[in-house]
Protein backbone atom coordinates (compact mmCIF):
# COMPACT_ATOMS: atom_id res chain seq x y z
CA UNK A 1 0.00 0.00 0.00
CA UNK A 2 2.73 2.39 0.96
CA UNK A 3 4.60 1.21 -2.65
CA UNK A 4 1.11 2.57 -4.25
CA UNK A 5 1.25 6.00 -2.81
CA UNK A 6 4.83 6.79 -3.05
CA UNK A 7 4.91 5.47 -6.50
CA UNK A 8 1.40 5.63 -8.55
CA UNK A 9 2.93 5.65 -11.90
CA UNK A 10 4.96 2.30 -11.54
CA UNK A 11 1.28 0.55 -10.26
CA UNK A 12 -0.24 2.15 -13.46
CA UNK A 13 2.48 0.30 -15.48
CA UNK A 14 1.71 -2.86 -13.39
CA UNK A 15 -1.60 -2.83 -13.62
CA UNK A 16 -1.61 -1.87 -17.88
CA UNK A 17 1.07 -5.45 -18.08
CA UNK A 18 -1.53 -7.12 -15.99
CA UNK A 19 -4.35 -5.78 -18.01
CA UNK A 20 -2.34 -7.14 -21.19
CA UNK A 21 -1.53 -10.25 -20.03
CA UNK A 22 -5.27 -10.84 -18.80
CA UNK A 23 -6.32 -9.94 -22.55
CA UNK A 24 -4.04 -12.24 -23.62
CA UNK A 25 -4.80 -15.09 -21.53
CA UNK A 26 -8.87 -14.14 -22.65
CA UNK A 27 -7.92 -14.23 -26.26
CA UNK A 28 -6.01 -17.68 -26.16
CA UNK A 29 -9.37 -19.03 -24.20
CA UNK A 30 -11.55 -17.95 -27.34
CA UNK A 31 -9.11 -19.45 -29.66
CA UNK A 32 -8.98 -22.84 -27.50
CA UNK A 33 -12.84 -22.83 -26.80
CA UNK A 34 -13.36 -22.14 -31.07
CA UNK A 35 -11.30 -24.92 -31.47
CA UNK A 36 -13.26 -27.29 -29.53
CA UNK A 37 -16.24 -25.86 -31.18
CA UNK A 38 -15.22 -26.28 -34.54
CA UNK A 39 -14.61 -29.78 -33.51
CA UNK A 40 -18.57 -30.22 -34.36
CA UNK A 41 -19.52 -31.80 -37.28
CA UNK A 42 -22.21 -30.08 -39.24
CA UNK A 43 -23.46 -30.25 -42.52
CA UNK A 44 -20.90 -28.82 -44.93
CA UNK A 45 -18.45 -30.90 -43.13
CA UNK A 46 -19.91 -34.25 -43.75
CA UNK A 47 -20.23 -33.15 -47.60
CA UNK A 48 -16.84 -32.49 -47.28
CA UNK A 49 -15.83 -35.94 -45.88
CA UNK A 50 -18.33 -37.68 -48.54
CA UNK A 51 -16.76 -35.74 -51.59
CA UNK A 52 -13.19 -37.12 -49.89
CA UNK A 53 -14.11 -40.45 -49.57
CA UNK A 54 -15.65 -40.61 -52.84
CA UNK A 55 -12.23 -39.18 -53.97
CA UNK A 56 -10.16 -41.28 -52.67
CA UNK A 57 -12.11 -44.45 -53.93
CA UNK A 58 -11.64 -43.80 -57.28
CA UNK A 59 -8.21 -42.48 -56.69
CA UNK A 60 -7.54 -45.92 -55.36
CA UNK A 61 -9.70 -47.78 -58.15
CA UNK A 62 -7.63 -46.27 -61.34
CA UNK A 63 -4.19 -46.95 -58.78
CA UNK A 64 -4.87 -50.87 -58.71
CA UNK A 65 -5.55 -51.01 -62.61
CA UNK A 66 -2.56 -49.01 -63.27
CA UNK A 67 -4.10 -46.78 -65.22
CA UNK A 68 -2.26 -43.04 -64.16
CA UNK A 69 0.30 -43.79 -67.39
CA UNK A 70 -0.75 -42.85 -71.05
CA UNK A 71 0.01 -46.82 -71.76
CA UNK A 72 -3.92 -47.63 -71.96
CA UNK A 73 -4.19 -43.99 -74.55
CA UNK A 74 -5.44 -45.07 -77.86
CA UNK A 75 -4.51 -43.29 -80.74
CA UNK A 76 -5.84 -43.53 -84.05
CA UNK A 77 -3.39 -44.29 -87.55
CA UNK A 78 -4.86 -44.85 -91.18
CA UNK A 79 -3.71 -47.07 -93.85
CA UNK A 80 -4.61 -46.52 -97.94
CA UNK A 81 -5.54 -50.04 -99.09
CA UNK A 82 -6.45 -50.94 -102.55
CA UNK A 83 -7.85 -54.19 -103.39
CA UNK A 84 -6.78 -56.69 -106.04
CA UNK A 85 -8.23 -57.01 -109.38
CA UNK A 86 -11.50 -58.67 -110.05
CA UNK A 87 -10.34 -61.86 -111.92
CA UNK A 88 -10.07 -61.50 -115.55
CA UNK A 89 -9.69 -57.85 -115.84
CA UNK A 90 -5.73 -56.27 -114.61
CA UNK A 91 -6.93 -52.88 -114.64
CA UNK A 92 -5.27 -51.52 -118.07
CA UNK A 93 -6.68 -50.98 -121.29
CA UNK A 94 -8.72 -48.34 -120.71
CA UNK A 95 -10.08 -50.29 -117.39
CA UNK A 96 -10.85 -48.24 -114.18
CA UNK A 97 -8.67 -49.68 -111.65
CA UNK A 98 -10.79 -50.83 -108.44
CA UNK A 99 -11.50 -48.37 -105.67
CA UNK A 100 -9.63 -48.50 -102.52
CA UNK A 101 -10.40 -47.42 -98.98
CA UNK A 102 -8.66 -46.45 -95.92
CA UNK A 103 -8.30 -49.01 -93.20
CA UNK A 104 -8.53 -47.37 -89.64
CA UNK A 105 -6.69 -48.77 -87.07
CA UNK A 106 -7.17 -48.18 -82.99
CA UNK A 107 -3.75 -48.73 -81.00
CA UNK A 108 -2.65 -47.71 -77.57
CA UNK A 109 0.68 -46.63 -76.53
CA UNK A 110 1.94 -49.59 -74.93
CA UNK A 111 0.77 -51.57 -78.13
CA UNK A 112 2.96 -49.12 -80.12
CA UNK A 113 5.47 -49.16 -77.77
CA UNK A 114 5.62 -53.25 -78.04
CA UNK A 115 5.78 -53.08 -81.46
CA UNK A 116 8.50 -50.67 -81.84
CA UNK A 117 10.63 -53.16 -79.71
CA UNK A 118 9.67 -55.96 -81.95
CA UNK A 119 10.33 -54.62 -85.26
CA UNK A 120 14.62 -53.55 -83.59
CA UNK A 121 14.70 -57.10 -82.45
CA UNK A 122 12.99 -59.17 -84.94
CA UNK A 123 13.60 -57.17 -87.99
CA UNK A 124 17.54 -58.13 -89.91
CA UNK A 125 17.87 -54.09 -89.60
CA UNK A 126 22.00 -52.76 -90.18
CA UNK A 127 24.04 -52.60 -86.91
CA UNK A 128 23.72 -48.94 -86.51
CA UNK A 129 19.83 -48.89 -87.88
CA UNK A 130 19.20 -51.38 -85.34
CA UNK A 131 21.03 -49.63 -82.49
CA UNK A 132 19.38 -46.09 -83.54
CA UNK A 133 15.42 -47.97 -83.27
CA UNK A 134 16.49 -49.95 -80.03
CA UNK A 135 17.65 -46.89 -78.75
CA UNK A 136 14.16 -45.01 -79.94
CA UNK A 137 11.95 -47.99 -78.72
CA UNK A 138 13.38 -47.46 -75.03
CA UNK A 139 13.28 -43.66 -74.84
CA UNK A 140 9.40 -44.29 -75.36
CA UNK A 141 8.86 -46.82 -72.99
CA UNK A 142 11.00 -44.51 -70.46
CA UNK A 143 8.64 -41.44 -71.48
CA UNK A 144 5.16 -43.87 -70.95
CA UNK A 145 6.44 -44.81 -67.46
CA UNK A 146 6.91 -40.58 -66.76
CA UNK A 147 3.67 -40.15 -68.09
CA UNK A 148 1.54 -41.02 -64.82
CA UNK A 149 3.44 -38.17 -62.60
CA UNK A 150 1.59 -35.65 -65.96
CA UNK A 151 -1.61 -37.55 -66.21
CA UNK A 152 -2.08 -37.51 -62.25
CA UNK A 153 -1.58 -33.89 -62.09
CA UNK A 154 -3.64 -32.91 -64.72
CA UNK A 155 -6.70 -34.59 -64.24
CA UNK A 156 -6.70 -35.08 -60.45
CA UNK A 157 -5.05 -32.18 -59.09
CA UNK A 158 -5.71 -29.07 -61.70
CA UNK A 159 -8.63 -30.31 -62.24
CA UNK A 160 -10.73 -31.54 -59.55
CA UNK A 161 -8.77 -30.68 -56.80
CA UNK A 162 -7.55 -27.05 -57.53
CA UNK A 163 -10.64 -26.44 -59.14
CA UNK A 164 -13.57 -28.17 -56.82
CA UNK A 165 -12.55 -29.87 -53.82
CA UNK A 166 -10.02 -26.96 -52.20
CA UNK A 167 -12.88 -24.61 -52.19
CA UNK A 168 -15.68 -26.69 -51.58
CA UNK A 169 -13.14 -28.06 -48.41
CA UNK A 170 -12.05 -24.55 -47.50
CA UNK A 171 -15.54 -23.52 -47.15
CA UNK A 172 -16.68 -26.20 -44.90
CA UNK A 173 -14.58 -24.67 -41.96
CA UNK A 174 -14.36 -20.88 -42.61
CA UNK A 175 -17.97 -20.07 -43.08
CA UNK A 176 -18.98 -22.05 -40.03
CA UNK A 177 -16.61 -20.08 -37.13
CA UNK A 178 -18.96 -17.18 -37.36
CA UNK A 179 -22.37 -18.57 -39.64
CA UNK A 180 -22.21 -20.96 -36.49
CA UNK A 181 -22.08 -18.82 -33.96
CA UNK A 182 -25.18 -16.52 -35.38
CA UNK A 183 -27.17 -19.84 -36.22
CA UNK A 184 -27.12 -21.06 -32.43
CA UNK A 185 -27.58 -17.28 -31.28
CA UNK A 186 -24.53 -16.88 -29.21
CA UNK A 187 -22.56 -14.50 -30.80
CA UNK A 188 -23.96 -12.30 -28.82
CA UNK A 189 -22.21 -13.70 -25.62
CA UNK A 190 -18.91 -13.34 -27.63
CA UNK A 191 -19.64 -9.38 -28.35
CA UNK A 192 -20.52 -8.71 -24.88
CA UNK A 193 -16.93 -10.48 -23.92
CA UNK A 194 -14.65 -7.59 -22.75
CA UNK A 195 -12.35 -7.91 -25.86
CA UNK A 196 -12.46 -6.15 -28.96
CA UNK A 197 -13.90 -7.47 -31.90
CA UNK A 198 -11.57 -7.21 -33.85
CA UNK A 199 -9.55 -9.39 -31.68
CA UNK A 200 -12.67 -12.31 -31.95
CA UNK A 201 -12.73 -12.25 -35.55
CA UNK A 202 -9.03 -12.81 -35.28
CA UNK A 203 -9.56 -15.46 -32.84
CA UNK A 204 -12.13 -17.27 -34.36
CA UNK A 205 -9.63 -17.45 -37.87
CA UNK A 206 -6.74 -18.78 -36.09
CA UNK A 207 -9.10 -21.40 -34.42
CA UNK A 208 -10.78 -22.66 -38.15
CA UNK A 209 -6.72 -22.79 -39.49
CA UNK A 210 -6.13 -26.26 -37.96
CA UNK A 211 -8.98 -27.73 -39.00
CA UNK A 212 -8.94 -26.06 -42.51
CA UNK A 213 -5.24 -27.15 -43.10
CA UNK A 214 -6.12 -30.53 -41.66
CA UNK A 215 -8.62 -31.48 -44.36
CA UNK A 216 -7.54 -29.37 -46.93
CA UNK A 217 -3.64 -30.76 -46.61
CA UNK A 218 -4.62 -33.77 -45.26
CA UNK A 219 -6.75 -34.53 -47.50
CA UNK A 220 -4.33 -33.89 -50.43
CA UNK A 221 -1.56 -36.03 -48.81
CA UNK A 222 -4.25 -39.26 -48.65
CA UNK A 223 -5.04 -38.45 -52.34
CA UNK A 224 -1.26 -38.30 -52.96
CA UNK A 225 -0.73 -41.60 -51.05
CA UNK A 226 -3.11 -43.40 -52.75
CA UNK A 227 -2.00 -43.09 -56.16
CA UNK A 228 1.26 -44.24 -55.73
CA UNK A 229 4.51 -43.24 -57.18
CA UNK A 230 3.05 -40.27 -59.34
CA UNK A 231 1.01 -38.94 -55.82
CA UNK A 232 4.36 -39.06 -53.72
CA UNK A 233 5.37 -36.74 -56.10
CA UNK A 234 2.77 -34.64 -56.58
CA UNK A 235 2.27 -34.44 -52.59
CA UNK A 236 6.17 -33.14 -52.47
CA UNK A 237 5.85 -30.45 -54.91
CA UNK A 238 2.48 -28.85 -54.35
CA UNK A 239 2.05 -29.18 -50.52
CA UNK A 240 3.30 -25.49 -50.48
CA UNK A 241 0.60 -24.23 -52.84
CA UNK A 242 -2.12 -26.25 -51.30
CA UNK A 243 -1.15 -24.49 -48.08
CA UNK A 244 -1.03 -20.78 -49.89
CA UNK A 245 -4.09 -21.30 -50.75
CA UNK A 246 -6.33 -22.56 -47.80
CA UNK A 247 -5.32 -19.53 -45.97
CA UNK A 248 -6.42 -17.32 -48.90
CA UNK A 249 -9.84 -19.23 -49.07
CA UNK A 250 -10.20 -19.51 -45.28
CA UNK A 251 -9.51 -15.48 -45.14
CA UNK A 252 -11.78 -15.03 -48.23
CA UNK A 253 -14.87 -17.55 -47.01
CA UNK A 254 -14.34 -16.23 -43.13
CA UNK A 255 -14.58 -12.85 -44.76
CA UNK A 256 -18.26 -13.97 -46.12
CA UNK A 257 -19.40 -15.11 -42.54
CA UNK A 258 -19.19 -11.61 -41.61
CA UNK A 259 -21.09 -10.33 -43.98
CA UNK A 260 -23.50 -12.74 -45.27
CA UNK A 261 -25.99 -14.81 -42.47
CA UNK A 262 -25.90 -17.61 -45.21
CA UNK A 263 -22.49 -17.66 -46.09
CA UNK A 264 -22.17 -20.96 -46.90
CA UNK A 265 -24.61 -20.45 -49.91
CA UNK A 266 -22.59 -17.43 -51.10
CA UNK A 267 -19.65 -18.88 -50.23
CA UNK A 268 -20.82 -22.33 -52.55
CA UNK A 269 -22.08 -19.99 -55.68
CA UNK A 270 -18.68 -18.29 -55.73
CA UNK A 271 -16.44 -21.82 -55.75
CA UNK A 272 -18.58 -22.98 -58.50
CA UNK A 273 -18.42 -19.90 -60.69
CA UNK A 274 -15.86 -17.87 -60.09
CA UNK A 275 -13.26 -20.58 -58.95
CA UNK A 276 -14.84 -23.61 -61.64
CA UNK A 277 -15.78 -21.33 -64.49
CA UNK A 278 -13.77 -18.85 -64.79
CA UNK A 279 -11.02 -20.05 -63.46
CA UNK A 280 -10.71 -22.16 -66.86
CA UNK A 281 -11.46 -19.18 -68.96
CA UNK A 282 -8.59 -18.33 -71.47
CA UNK A 283 -7.57 -14.71 -71.44
CA UNK A 284 -7.38 -12.66 -68.32
CA UNK A 285 -10.91 -13.54 -66.69
CA UNK A 286 -9.46 -16.02 -64.91
CA UNK A 287 -6.56 -14.36 -62.68
CA UNK A 288 -9.62 -12.93 -60.27
CA UNK A 289 -9.75 -16.79 -58.94
CA UNK A 290 -7.81 -18.25 -56.35
CA UNK A 291 -7.29 -21.13 -57.92
CA UNK A 292 -5.23 -19.87 -60.54
CA UNK A 293 -2.23 -18.66 -58.24
CA UNK A 294 -2.56 -21.97 -57.14
CA UNK A 295 -2.02 -23.69 -60.48
CA UNK A 296 0.68 -21.46 -61.08
CA UNK A 297 2.69 -22.33 -58.46
CA UNK A 298 2.28 -26.00 -59.06
CA UNK A 299 3.21 -25.31 -62.93
CA UNK A 300 6.59 -23.84 -61.77
CA UNK A 301 6.94 -26.41 -59.34
CA UNK A 302 6.61 -29.73 -61.74
CA UNK A 303 7.66 -27.74 -64.50
CA UNK A 304 10.98 -30.12 -64.73
CA UNK A 305 8.43 -33.04 -64.77
CA UNK A 306 6.83 -31.25 -68.00
CA UNK A 307 3.78 -29.80 -66.77
CA UNK A 308 2.31 -27.15 -67.89
CA UNK A 309 -0.82 -25.62 -69.22
CA UNK A 310 -1.92 -27.15 -72.04
CA UNK A 311 -1.56 -23.74 -74.24
CA UNK A 312 0.45 -21.27 -72.18
CA UNK A 313 -0.04 -18.85 -75.06
CA UNK A 314 -3.64 -18.90 -73.64
CA UNK A 315 -3.58 -19.84 -70.01
CA UNK A 316 -0.58 -16.63 -69.52
CA UNK A 317 0.61 -17.90 -66.47
CA UNK A 318 2.49 -16.09 -63.87
CA UNK A 319 5.55 -16.82 -61.87
CA UNK A 320 5.59 -18.41 -58.62
CA UNK A 321 6.95 -15.08 -57.16
CA UNK A 322 4.02 -13.43 -58.34
CA UNK A 323 1.26 -15.93 -57.21
CA UNK A 324 2.80 -16.14 -53.87
CA UNK A 325 2.58 -12.38 -53.49
CA UNK A 326 -1.11 -12.38 -54.13
CA UNK A 327 -1.98 -15.16 -52.40
CA UNK A 328 -0.41 -13.25 -49.46
CA UNK A 329 -1.75 -10.38 -49.77
CA UNK A 330 -5.40 -11.80 -50.55
CA UNK A 331 -5.25 -13.30 -47.59
CA UNK A 332 -3.90 -10.39 -45.78
CA UNK A 333 -6.73 -8.01 -47.36
CA UNK A 334 -9.55 -10.60 -46.79
CA UNK A 335 -8.28 -10.41 -42.67
CA UNK A 336 -9.00 -6.62 -42.63
CA UNK A 337 -11.42 -6.21 -44.08
CA UNK A 338 -13.21 -9.27 -42.18
CA UNK A 339 -11.86 -7.06 -39.23
CA UNK A 340 -13.73 -3.78 -40.31
CA UNK A 341 -17.08 -5.22 -41.44
CA UNK A 342 -17.34 -7.60 -37.84
CA UNK A 343 -16.29 -4.13 -35.76
CA UNK A 344 -18.94 -2.38 -37.85
CA UNK A 345 -21.96 -4.84 -38.38
CA UNK A 346 -24.73 -4.63 -35.93
CA UNK A 347 -26.26 -7.90 -36.33
CA UNK A 348 -29.54 -7.17 -35.21
CA UNK A 349 -30.60 -10.53 -36.67
CA UNK A 350 -29.67 -12.05 -33.24
CA UNK A 351 -31.66 -9.38 -31.34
Amino acid sequence: MNDFLRHPELSEERAACLGVAVGWRAWWFLVMLSIRRQARVRQMVWIALGLLCLTATLVALNTLAGRWGMDHWRWRWSTFVRPAPAAGTSGRGGEAPPAGYQSITYSTYAQTADGLEWMASAIPWPEPARAFRTAYAWVCRDLLKRTDFFVFSNWLVFSIFVGFLLPIWSLSFATEALGGERENRSLVWLLTRPLPRSSIYLAKFVALLPWSLGLNVGGFALLCLLAGRPGHRALALYWPAVTAATFAFSALFHLMSACFRRAAVVALVYSFFLETVLGSMPGYMKRISIGFYTRCLMFEAGQNYGVQPEKPSIYLPVSSATAWCVLLSLTILFLLAGTMVFARSQYEDLS
